[in-house]
């Protein structure tokens, strides 16, 4: 079945006329089927409202009732081939029920709307057989007797299509919901079509449809009703899907702003902490020290050696970080290795800078009588640059933990392989958001797999990731299933290749060993080495 997703929605992408032969086929089947028609506003309550994204998930027709939808589809290469709206379908339906001899039963709307629109579609459309109409009160599903007899009025009629007009998303959770005991071969929510069909509400104008105003026109008419979706949910999905569109974009900067302002900010830090080094030891009283090298120069900043020593000091900073790879993103260290890290740093900072005294900044320091306290000074500077910048990094770092866990700028993966392996490693990834991992789903590679309920949804098959991978924009694929078949694994990594994804792997050696190992090359090949030390040994006894 070919489907488009647009914003985590997946969208029948049929033709007016494929949509028409799908309902027949409901119709025909004799078994219950759920049409759900989204729209800009039904797409963006499905990334908040988990039960209505399972109502669309579960539907068996999904088309788009909205030009905007049209018009996201062709920004994504993945052009849909028609709108089509729920008030389109009600007569359309009525005309292929008519031809099927199935009774057709109006459910909601104001009152007397449903019996209306059931009048005047009679009138148009020759054989078509009324089963009944029912508007039940305001909130009756929240009043299980209420509820009961809304299901009781649709059974008692014995329709096999049913038109629900309660608004959304209360239409389509109650069919969902109920749609076994309804009966009904096909099942629509159709929001406020009761209204146009009545001539209660105008439809706007075929030029403003086909350029997706229909909503301002409606706007106009009932201002009270329509001003959120105007207002509101317009330019949410204008934003989400520029969000999208961009979001690639969006991580290529960021990779390249982090490292750069952590590093104008690391620039800052040493040479403020080498000027406070040797303030404290020349002139803050602390130490009885009069030979200060530069006592005609008050202010600090004007001293004769600043210009030069501070470049150099910003320059040694910056370059013993890169060298210990602490402009790299790395997501999963911890606080303690970061520490070493610094420290190593900071060390070796120190280390150079004594020894580009004596290579090359050597008659400077002779001129201003500097190098017979200068390791002191060059001491508290290790000292105070460890501590300011450990202090910073760990600001940094928590402030990048604390935006993955709010959700801003994770990685998205997803998951490939077993259902069980799968939610196994989702869980420890939901447990640590810090992380910056974000599971979308699984892909799994069996339908029996795709059945089970888990810890997160399933994508679909592998046959689906061409799909997912644009439409979700993922940034890594995740292998979970050590014993998953050659062929699907090279289909994976062929994709990853054309979609620019990440492909991680978790070896089966860390599932069956649960030991420490490094990955290193060998000749031609990258080969895991197991430290095969005490830790393994309950693992040999077993």
């Amino acid at each position: 079945m070919d489907r488009i997703e647009i914003l985590g929605v997946q969208i029948d992408n049929v033709t007016w006329d494929e949509s028409l032969e799908r309902v027949r086929s409901m119709i025909r089947s004799g078994t219950p089927h759920q049409i759900v028609t989204p729209a800009t506003e039904q797409i963006i309550l499905a990334r908040k409202d988990a039960g209505f994204r399972r109502v669309l998930e579960d539907a068996d027709l999904v088309v788009a009732d909205g030009m905007p939808l049209v018009f996201a589809s062709r920004w994504h290469r993945t052009p849909l081939k028609a709108r089509i709206t729920g008030v389109d379908l009600v007569p359309a339906i009525c005309k292929i029920a008519a031809e099927e001899n199935a009774p057709v039963f109006f459910l909601g709307g104001e009152e007397g709307t449903a019996a209306e629109a059931a009048r005047v579609l009679q009138e148009r459309i020759p054989g078509l057989k009324i089963a009944g109409s029912y508007c039940p009160p305001f909130g009756f599903e929240k009043n299980p007797e209420e509820d009961e007899k809304a299901i009781q009025a649709v059974q008692n009629a014995s329709p096999q299509v049913l038109f629900v007009a309660l608004g959304c998303p209360k239409q389509e959770k109650w069919i969902h919901r109920n749609q076994e005991r309804l009966g009904a071969s096909a099942m629509i929510g159709i929001g406020g079509a009761f209204n146009m069909i009545i001539g209660k509400e105008k439809r706007a104008p075929q030029w403003l449809q086909d350029w997706g105003l229909e909503g301002v026109y409606r706007f106009c008419q009932r201002p009270k009703v329509i001003w959120k979706r105007i207002i509101v949910n317009a330019p949410y999905f204008v934003l989400q899907l520029i969000d999208l569109f961009t979001y690639k974009t969006q991580k290529r900067v960021a990779r390249w702003i982090r490292p750069l302002c952590l590093g104008v900010i690391d620039a800052l830090i040493a040479p403020l902490t080498f000027l406070f080094s040797y303030w404290l030891y020349f002139r803050s009283g602390v130490f009885s020290n009069e030979a200060d090298p530069f006592a005609d120069h008050p202010s600090l900043l004007n001293m004769p050696a600043y210009s030069d020593l501070m470049i150099v000091v910003s320059i040694l900073a910056v370059s013993s970080f890169w060298f210990y790879r602490l402009y790299d993103r790395n997501k999963h260290e911890s606080y303690r290795g970061l520490s070493i890290r610094i420290l190593k740093s900071s060390l070796t900072m120190v280390l150079l800078l004594i020894g580009l005294q004596f290579l090359f900044f050597k008659h400077l320091f002779q001129e201003y009588h500097f190098q017979g306290f200068s390791r002191v000074v060059f001491g508290f500077f290790g000292v105070f640059s460890f501590a300011a910048l450990l202090g910073w990094r760990c600001l940094f770092m928590g402030w990048e933990r604390l935006i993955h866990r709010y959700g801003v700028n994770p990685d998205r993966i997803i998951l490939v392989g077993r259902r069980e392996t799968a939610d196994r490693v989702a869980e420890s990834l939901n447990e640590h958001p810090e992380w910056g991992n974000l599971p979308l789903g699984v892909v799994c590679e069996s339908i029996e797999d795709s059945e089970l309920e888990g810890e997160i949804p399933v994508l679909g098959g592998i046959d689906d990731l061409p799909r997912l991978l644009p439409a979700r924009k993922v940034d890594e694929i995740l292998i979970v299933d050590p014993d998953l078949p050659m062929s699907n694994l090279l289909e994976v990594v062929r994709l990853s290749r054309d979609f620019r994804v990440r492909l991680s792997i978790i070896p089966s050696i860390h599932e069956l060993l649960g030991v420490q190992s490094e990955i290193k090359q060998m000749g031609e090949y990258r080969v895991i080495t197991v430290a095969l030390d005490r830790t393994i040994d309950p693992i040999l006894k077993r």
